[in-house]
């Protein structure tokens, strides 16, 4: 079991060493980013346990897989992660190193998700063996833990673009229109709701959840050069 769980928290702990050494980021921050990655999962996981089963107003299984995806795991989920990116420390912080430390606390969140995960199958595979968990763990890895630290990487560049701080310690001037801003955290939504509802099949379908993962990280790439660059419009 002890195994288990450093496992689900080596990506996070492999990034805090990497970080820390290379002095991009304080490590009491990150260490902040990290007590809010597990706020976050305390009452994300309680909305989704306690939301109602609606699948009965629906007709098509696939439009209500759909409809919860985007509201349930996008909306409500980026929301809430991005209000928490509030209190993440900024001052004397460049776009990228704010990147960072958002990447930190969406990483943090992905880990925590992966030990509740962890403990919640961990019974179930007790009779077949608990090494057949660690499968599953390394998937996560690779699957949820980057979905979570990409998507939390767009709402941190959203609140930087609203922050629009200008000079001073390298910060930028974003000038960026609403819609642009705007357009950072609704896609960080649609990302995150797409991913869970391809990642939700058990056909070959889920592997366009990989497509997502990757279409993430390029989003991440694009909006952050985007904000370098001060464009005005979204991208």
């Amino acid at each position: 079991m002890i195994l288990g769980i450093v496992i689900c928290f080596l990506p996070l702990i492999i990034s805090i060493l990497i970080l820390t050494l290379t002095k991009k980021l304080r490590l009491t921050h990150q260490l902040i980013a990290v007590l809010l990655g597990l706020v976050a999962v305390l009452p994300i996981s309680f909305i989704q346990f306690f939301i109602p089963d609606l699948s009965g107003f629906f007709k098509s299984p696939i439009l209500f897989s759909i409809i919860q995806s985007l509201i349930l795991y996008g909306l409500i989920e980026e929301v809430f992660k991005t209000l928490l990116i509030l209190p993440l420390p900024h001052k004397n912080y460049s776009c990228l190193e704010f990147l960072l430390l958002s990447f930190v606390m969406g990483l943090a969140l992905g880990c925590f998700e992966s030990v509740v995960y962890f403990f919640d199958h961990f019974q179930k595979a007790v009779n077949k063996g608990a090494e057949l968990l660690f499968v599953p763990i390394f998937l996560r890895i690779f699957t949820s833990d980057v979905i979570h630290l990409t998507c939390t990487g767009l709402g941190g560049l959203f609140i930087w673009s609203c922050r629009g701080n200008a000079g001073g310690a390298g910060q930028l001037a974003v000038g960026a229109r609403p819609k642009a801003r705007l357009s950072i955290l609704i896609t960080a939504i649609l990302l995150h709701g797409f991913y869970d509802f391809f990642a939700g099949f058990t056909s070959g379908i889920r592997w366009f959840s990989a497509a997502v993962i990757l279409l993430a990280i390029v989003e991440c790439r694009i909006k952050y050069t985007a904000l370098q660059n001060g464009e005005n419009t979204a991208v």
